[in-house]
């Protein structure tokens, strides 16, 4: 993530950034990269579907450090693709290795590598918006707007991204693994604050080993080394013509893939302006790519330089964020207010604007098809109340799914009409809609009839979800997994009770006696990984998670399902095997 090299770069020279103490003041996150930081170094499960509510208990536990050294945070976080494809060989390369990391883990259960639970981005926000803390969600990629909103502050800002040693940002760059996760006292003139140690980046620290170099032309620098946009080979014949100075005076150490990287920075030392720069660069390249390669520079040089930022005219004047369509046109009031506050899912965005979605892939059982199948009439109803301003034309959305062992791309056309309720809304015609109408329609699009059972309300959603999971899934369902899911979700609304309940005996007692069950599981020759018990699960989740989109996009007319407080995968595991 970033430009490549960079990052092992800072980390063979650790005296380009100081430590410093973190306390009363602002703090700009990248939300995407913390999200996946949290989650790994919190050493949660990721084989059986995620352990969401251990992880809104580690999201709890990390921002509640923060609080106690008056560090107020802001959470960026991206919104959807790119319009050009700029990233599009970018996104296919990490849906690869994630689709190799997941057949890895489903041969044996194996938890030595990692890979994300889907739902592990809406617990992460559901959480931090039950802690109060501030969520911007941009409409592409977040880390210009990242640097404007710190610059607005004159605060540091915290990522894993290396992007950000580039970028000009007034109150310099913090990696997030680098915050002590513990807080120490230290001393501000005569008083006595908790802080927490870091370590501190600005770019003049790089810069003072190469007298004379305009910053300016550092983003030159990452775009000739190759970054997300650019493909790095693009330069390999111009970076092979640069000569390594003696590195004697720099104090710098490298190592031999840094070579073209040091080279390059005191070539560009030599530079006396951006567009001489440029051209010496196109001179080397051959005929054909020239053209391709000074767009990708001079786009290059407009991201990571200074630009306007909508969110800081927000925070300046209140000036309304607006959020257009393919056609340029504005989406209703509500649908932007809620994705710029993270409500809504970029997913939502990579629909109506580039028609062009991702799907993640899980443990799944790799000879059936995708656990997205069994969700895709929810996908063409969501498709269809997104795009309901195009009905009438031939647009399809272009899923990216695996298909056996290998990812494909496939085109689905949207549904505009739901059996039993007739057409769809359009967007701007949603907010117009009683609730017991959106009701109605939420109930015919999950073709769940509940006037013959009593449940409190909160529970509807999830209720409609396994209605419609057990007619659909791609497998038979095991009894015994319905029986674990219903007593995972009751015992994990108990738990936060049982702190505060007159039945707090009880209920630690209750709770005591199924703990076992939350704990990973052993694998060997006589208990063997059940990769079909997990992709049940697995195909239970793409549910789960569209069936909040469509809620949200029907302004909520049912509770959302909290899943921090209904999926534990490795209790469900654990619990149907037990049966």
């Amino acid at each position: 993530m970033g430009v490549r090299g960079l990052s092992s770069f800072f980390n063979l020279n650790p005296d380009l950034s100081e430590w410093k103490n973190l306390h009363d003041t602002k703090l700009v996150i990248d939300g995407n990269n913390l999200i996946y930081m949290l989650y790994y170094s919190s050493h949660l499960e990721c084989v059986y579907g995620g352990d969401y509510d251990r992880y809104a208990a580690a999201i709890r536990n990390y921002f509640g450090i923060f609080k106690t050294c008056n560090v107020e945070v802001i959470l960026v976080f991206d919104g959807g693709h790119d319009v050009s494809d700029r990233k599009l060989k970018t996104c296919q390369r990490r849906l690869q290795d994630r689709l190799t990391t997941a057949k890895a883990i489903a041969r044996t259960g194996a938890a030595n590598q990692k890979i994300l639970p889907i739902l592990a981005h809406d617990v992460f926000k559901d959480v931090v918006r039950e802690l109060g803390i501030p969520v911007m969600q941009c409409s592409s990629e977040a880390d210009e707007e990242i640097t404007a909103i710190a610059n607005h502050f004159g605060c540091p800002v915290a990522s894993q991204d290396s992007d950000f040693y580039i970028f000009d940002i007034a109150g310099g760059f913090i990696r997030l693994d680098s915050i002590a996760n513990v807080p120490s006292t230290t001393a501000v003139g005569d008083a006595k604050v908790s802080a927490l140690s870091c370590r501190w980046y600005h770019i003049d620290h790089l810069l003072a080993h190469f007298p004379g170099f305009d910053r300016c032309l550092l983003p030159l620098f990452a775009t000739l080394l190759g970054n997300d946009f650019v493909n790095g080979s693009t330069f390999e014949n111009f970076l092979g013509r640069i000569k390594l100075p003696k590195l004697s005076k720099r104090k710098l150490k490298i190592s031999k893939r840094h070579t073209n990287m040091i080279g390059l920075l005191h070539w560009l030392q030599m530079a006396t302006s951006v567009e001489g720069t440029i051209s010496q660069v196109l001179v080397t390249l051959k005929s054909g790519v020239r053209d391709e390669a000074e767009k990708s520079i001079r786009d290059a040089v407009i991201r990571y330089g200074a630009r306007s930022s909508s969110f800081v005219r927000n925070l300046q004047d209140g000036s309304q964020l607006e959020l257009l369509n393919s056609s340029g046109v504005p989406f209703p009031r509500w649908f932007a207010e809620q994705f710029f506050s993270g409500v809504l899912s970029p997913y939502l965005l990579n629909v109506a604007i580039v028609h062009k979605v991702f799907h993640l892939t899980q443990i799944d059982c790799f000879e059936m098809p995708s656990s997205y199948a069994c969700s895709l009439p929810l996908r063409k109803t969501l498709y269809g109340l997104v795009l309901g301003a195009e009905e009438g034309s031939d647009v399809a959305v272009e899923e990216f799914d695996r298909e056996g062992k290998n990812m494909v791309r496939r085109l689905e056309l949207p549904s505009y009409e739901v059996s039993r309720f007739g057409r769809l809304p359009k967007l701007h015609e949603i907010e117009e809609l009683d609730v017991l109408t959106r009701r109605r329609l939420f109930d015919c699009i999950f073709e769940f009839d509940a006037c013959a059972l009593k449940y409190p309300e909160p529970l509807h959603i999830m209720l409609a979800v396994v209605s419609y999971w057990l007619q659909h899934a791609c497998s038979p369902t095991n009894e015994n997994l319905l029986r674990s899911l219903l007593l995972n979700t009751v015992l994990l609304r108990l738990l936060p009770q049982a702190t505060q309940s007159s039945k707090k005996v009880v209920i630690d007692e209750t709770c005591k006696n199924f703990s076992k069950f939350w704990s990973r599981p052993t694998h060997n020759h006589a208990r063997h990984f059940d990769a079909d018990l997990v992709y049940s699960c697995c195909q239970l989740q793409t549910c789960l998670m569209f069936a909040r989109s469509i809620n949200r996009v029907l302004l909520r007319p049912y509770s959302d399902v909290q899943f921090h407080r209904s999926f534990n995968g490795t209790f469900l595991y654990n619990f149907t095997k037990e049966l």
